[in-house]
């Protein structure tokens, strides 16, 4: 532990032009007395880490003085600061930070400033419109047990809508488009499942400890199969108005659809069929039309009549 956090106080000091020992002891969480005993270490053991003193004081490093970034390109650093700049926008984990100053020290100062041009011009940021930091919690939450090894429990909500309490052994979290996904193995179902964040409720972290089962990783997994296991799924051929024609280019993809002349737009997708799919098809309105198959166009069709119903009386 503390040989990481002097790790931690040399990335700091070779990555800021100067900075002082009550800020090094802020981001550590230590004393001012451990920054300095660290900063002597580190001095010890051949690091040209100089003090100033007054006013702006603190410690810098000899000028000219940068880490080995050994054979990692400008372009590969300056990426992985990138993605990292998007990952401590959606995970409440301290250790980000601590590995991007670490990223960022191995750059000079000139392309530091290269490095800040582009990151103004590429912003990752992964959490949804109106995000209130409750998923937040929950990765949190599930990234403590991946890292204790223990089991989590919490209510499921699925397609149909049926609740269950949920006792599981988890293995991966996932980053699925704009979605997280829990990858753990079931004891109620007796097999690996795949479960959505968003319809998980009062997670909990146990106790219990469990054992990593063999072949447990999403590695040499297909995760559409995995997806769509245990799943009735429809091919939909579905005709787009004009009107709806960029929002279902946005969604399906510019060269999944064949344009006609009229300007609709016609597109052919296996999904799962759910309630998800029902209320898709039923958010564009009159502005698309399902040609196939005829038992989705009669479904759509009820539920339509009674929407209308309800807002007749």
């Amino acid at each position: 532990m503390r040989l990481e956090r002097i790790l931690a106080v040399l990335m700091l000091v070779v990555n800021r032009r100067r900075i002082s020992a009550a800020e090094l002891a802020d981001k550590m969480e230590v004393s001012v007395r451990t920054v300095y005993r660290d900063i002597e270490t580190l001095c010890q053991a051949g690091f040209p880490i100089v003090a100033h003193q007054g006013a702006g004081g603190g410690f810098a490093v000899m000028a000219g003085y940068r880490l080995d970034r050994n054979a990692l390109t400008f372009e590969e650093i300056a990426s992985v600061i990138s993605a990292l700049k998007g990952m401590t926008k959606t995970l409440d984990d301290a250790r980000l930070g601590t590995t991007l100053e670490k990223y960022t020290s191995l750059l000079t100062d000139k392309e530091k400033e290269t490095a800040r041009f582009w990151q103004e011009r590429l912003v990752i940021d992964m959490n949804p419109w109106g995000a209130d930091g409750a998923m937040k919690r929950k990765v949190a939450l599930i990234r403590e047990a991946l890292q204790k090894e223990v089991t989590l429990r919490f209510a499921y909500t699925s397609n149909n809508r049926m609740t269950t309490d949920r006792e599981v052994e988890p293995m991966t979290l996932l980053l699925k488009g704009a979605a997280w996904y829990l990858y753990a193995y079931c004891p109620l179902r007796g097999d690996f499942r795949m479960f959505r964040l968003s319809r998980m409720t009062h997670v909990v972290v146990t106790d219990h400890p469990f054992e990593r089962r063999e072949h447990a990783g999403l590695e040499e997994k297909d995760l559409e199969q995995m997806w769509n296991s245990g799943s009735r799924t429809v091919t939909m051929v579905l005709r787009f108005a004009p009107e709806a024609r960029a929002r279902a280019e946005e969604f399906f993809g510019m060269e999944e659809g064949q344009s006609g002349e009229d300007g609709f737009l016609t597109v052919v997708q296996t999904y799962p069929e759910d309630e998800w799919v029902y209320g898709f098809l039923l958010s564009f309105g009159d502005q698309v039309e399902i040609l196939e198959p005829e038992r989705l166009r009669v479904l759509i069709r009820d539920r339509a009549e009674r929407i209308c119903k309800m807002y007749g009386k």
